[in-house]
């Protein structure tokens, strides 16, 4: 089986931007297809045909900006768009369900960017800056807006600040809030998945290395789950977190650690059972993807420059051997 995917770098070690790779799992194959050049697409999204990117850089009036670009049969990019984000360290991109609004995460100065999309073209950006601190001084001294995704359930906007503890909810046709939920001080939520099948969402806290699952339809909790081995003691924070297509498994990247812990759902609690926790390959893995058919899952490495590949087997990573190297890789999208 052959797989495509986009993956986004940071500017460094002589990489380009953004690379399109083949995979082909039956030879052992992996190649770079093509590339195109931009500052640290550190995040992308697809919707309708059309591709964003979060550029996490100061190019653009000292902060960062959001760019946008139509996708060809072939897979190839051709830019349409590039607007600053009016923020700093731009980390993460979600397009509404119908295409129309795209959200820009900007850790450095805990802003939302709103921009408006008409046919990927982008409009000038609503900017929403949250307010407040956690307890871990060193990394919570202000907001640090990391992630928002569109709660499928009730159509809501949930954003994951690390630097207050707190996953704040917007309606997204006004951007009023709309409530929040939080973790424990100094857990630092990072990045947030949702299940569509069941009201169940999980939050992946950086500063900590815990996950935390929530229905949604209370914004009660259901459990705390390490994602750790309980004798480390080393240093560590947590990155990505993805769940397989049939929902039956999370995943959860660990830096310092350089692992990948996998839990199996429970379908009717919600809760999480580890299974295992797997070297990821590389060093710093920044992002994990699984494929749509649910078979394989590649982890992207950031310091160790490459991607490496493992096969699902009844939902736990095995190792393939299957690796290609990338500058500084930190986003994996399949075409």
């Amino acid at each position: 089986m052959k797989y495509k995917a986009y993956i986004g770098t940071y500017s460094v070690r002589g990489s380009k931007g953004i690379y399109l790779i083949e995979a082909d799992t039956e030879t052992g194959n992996l190649n770079i297809l093509n590339s195109w050049i931009a500052e640290s697409p550190s995040y992308l999204a697809v919707s309708d045909g059309i591709m964003y990117a979060a550029l996490e850089c100061s190019e653009y009036e000292g902060g960062g900006a959001a760019s946008s670009y139509a996708i060809a049969s072939d897979g190839s990019l051709s830019l349409l768009s590039v607007k600053p984000t009016s923020g700093k360290s731009p980390c993460h991109v979600c397009p509404s369900p119908d295409g129309k609004k795209i959200f820009i995460s900007n850790y450095g100065d805990g802003k939302l960017t709103v921009f408006n999309s008409d046919k990927g073209i982008l409009g000038e950006p609503e900017v929403i800056a949250h307010k407040g601190s956690g307890p871990n001084k060193a990394r919570q001294a202000g907001p640090h807006v990391h992630c928002s995704q569109i709660d499928p359930h009730s159509g809501r906007l949930c954003v994951a600040d690390l630097g207050i503890d707190r996953i704040v909810v917007y309606n997204p046709d006004d951007m009023s809030e709309a409530g929040s939920f939080a973790t424990e001080g100094g857990s630092g939520p990072r990045h947030i998945v949702f299940s569509r099948k069941k009201p169940f969402t999980y939050v992946v806290c950086e500063l900590s290395s815990e996950v935390y699952a929530f229905d949604v339809t209370d914004r009660r909790s259901i459990g705390v789950y390490s994602t750790l081995p309980q004798n480390y003691s080393g240093q560590s924070s947590c990155a990505a977190i993805k769940l397989s297509p049939d929902e039956k498994y999370l995943y959860a990247s660990n830096r310092g650690h350089d692992s990948i812990a996998c839990y199996e759902v429970n379908p009717e609690t919600g809760a999480l059972n580890l299974k295992k926790i797997c070297p990821s390959g590389g060093r710093i893995p920044r992002d994990i993807a699984i494929t749509p058919d649910g078979s394989f899952l590649f982890a992207a490495n950031q310091n160790s420059d490459n991607i490496a590949v493992f096969k699902l087997e009844n939902g736990l990573p095995i190792e393939t051997g299957m690796t290609l190297d990338i500058p500084s890789p930190v986003c994996v999208l399949f075409a």
